[in-house]
């Protein structure tokens, strides 16, 4: 069936939309038709009903044509028929119908039993045309509809699955970089380890050498003093063997002895100045 609708489809010409909208909006009437998207597969669907609903309009006429013949023949007939049975009482068969009138009067009671109508009145042929009709129609937005549902869902878990795949990516590499990460960090923490031994030994050879200088620096100021203290001590022997000398010449030479109380007074001045130098030396 959907084979034979594709088809006749494609061999009906398209009708507008302004044509779909007219027929939809004298099918509604007198409520408004639902608004539908402009597409082409809805175009060609709209079409195809509209060509089926022309058809049955025109199997409508003819029916009800044939309904009203029919109706005029069995009236007719039913006139002679009363007259028959008020005059002999008898009851009249199917045999007594023309050959065309049964033949129409069986095709309708087939259609009408086909279509589940409890007559075969034409607007009940109508009625049941239009739901038909309508229900086809709601039948084919169903269709559509889901189609589209499901276009939606696909696409939908077609990114949810594409954003999976990126968060596993994402996850893997932060992953390595968090093996790469500890990994530094464990360098970073022995290198601080170095550094900080490698600060701890220059802290200390720095204290050694400050000490080393001050050490060095004492030295040369106690060896500084000790050749100051040399010097005046040379100075004093210099200074005791001329008082020695001058001790030794007779006392009657006044000269002499002015010359020994002197070289007294020098020495004890050489021996005050020995005394401080030694007092200063100690005392740097």
């Amino acid at each position: 069936m959907s084979n034979y609708q594709s088809t006749a489809t494609a061999a009906e010409e398209l009708l507008d939309w302004p044509q779909l909208e007219r027929w939809l909006a004298s099918l509604y009437a007198p409520s408004l038709p639902p608004l539908l998207a402009h597409t082409p597969a809805l175009q060609a669907q709209l079409t195809h009903l509209h060509t089926t609903s022309t058809v049955i309009h025109s199997a409508r006429t003819i029916l009800a044509h044939l309904h009203t013949e029919a109706l005029s023949e069995y009236q007719a007939l039913s006139q002679r028929t009363s007259l028959i049975l008020h005059s002999a009482s008898l009851s009249l068969s199917a045999s007594c119908l023309p050959a065309s009138t049964a033949s129409a009067l069986s095709a309708l009671s087939q259609l009408a039993s086909s279509m589940g109508l409890a007559d075969m009145h034409v607007e009940s042929f109508e009625r049941s045309v239009a739901l038909a009709t309508t229900r086809g129609w709601r039948r084919t937005q169903e269709v559509e509809s889901m189609r589209e549902q499901r276009e939606t869902i696909k696409r939908r878990v077609g990114e949810s699955r594409e954003r999976q795949r990126k968060l596993g990516l994402l996850l893997e590499r932060r992953r390595r970089d968090a093996v790469v990460e500890q990994q530094k960090a464990r360098e970073w923490r022995r290198n601080a380890q170095v550094i900080g031994q490698k600060t701890a030994e220059y802290e200390r050879r720095l204290d050694e050498l400050a000490q080393t200088r001050c050490r060095t620096r004492e030295y040369h100021e106690l060896r500084n003093a000790a050749d100051e203290i040399n010097a005046v001590q040379e100075d004093v022997e210099k200074k005791r063997r001329a008082v020695e000398g001058y001790a030794s010449l007779p006392p009657d030479i006044s000269l002499a002895y002015l010359r020994v109380e002197e070289a007294k007074l020098s020495l004890d001045r050489l021996h005050a100045d020995y005394e401080k130098a030694v007092s200063a030396a100690f005392e740097a």
